[in-house]
């Protein structure tokens, strides 16, 4: 037993450091799968205090077939009417595929707080979007200013 652990050791030790190096290569060209931009986006859902664990409340991807807004994963959150009458529209956020930057649509309201920014840099290997990025992912989805989010 001792004699397979160590050669097995090294070359798992081996095996990572070669992904570590290749991921870090790839990071530049690396997009976010939908599974991440829905996490991203219900962390950012719990920021703005809406409970995703309510049974009343829904986030649904906006992209069907097709990205709602190209180069973002697009999400709608609503909560459903308990009564006959339309279901209420909370937050519609879209989730840079690249960086994982968030945006709600219809506030032109650009996320960023410490909880964010470790999941967007787990996902994507990257620091946040510079000032000129966040300024094209506002014109992209149709914001002449970005606003930042309230802090909590």
């Amino acid at each position: 037993m001792r004699r397979t652990f160590f050669p097995l050791a090294l070359c798992l030790a081996l095996t990572a450091a070669g992904t570590s190096a290749g991921l870090a290569a790839q990071s530049a060209k690396h997009q976010l799968t939908p599974r991440q931009a829905h996490q991203i986006a219900a962390l950012v859902a719990h920021y703005d205090e809406i409970d995703l664990s309510d049974t009343h409340i829904e986030m649904n991807s906006m992209d069907l077939g097709s990205p709602f807004a190209p180069g973002f994963f697009s999400f709608i959150v609503i909560r459903e009417s308990t009564s006959p009458g339309p279901d209420q529209t909370l937050r519609r956020y879209a989730v840079s595929q690249r960086t994982g930057d968030v945006w709600e649509m219809n506030l032109c309201t650009h996320y960023a707080f410490p909880e964010l920014t470790r999941l967007q840099r787990s996902f994507s290997g990257r620091s946040r979007a510079d000032a000129s990025e966040v300024s094209s992912q506002a014109r992209r989805l149709g914001c002449s200013l970005p606003v930042a989010a309230p802090t909590s």
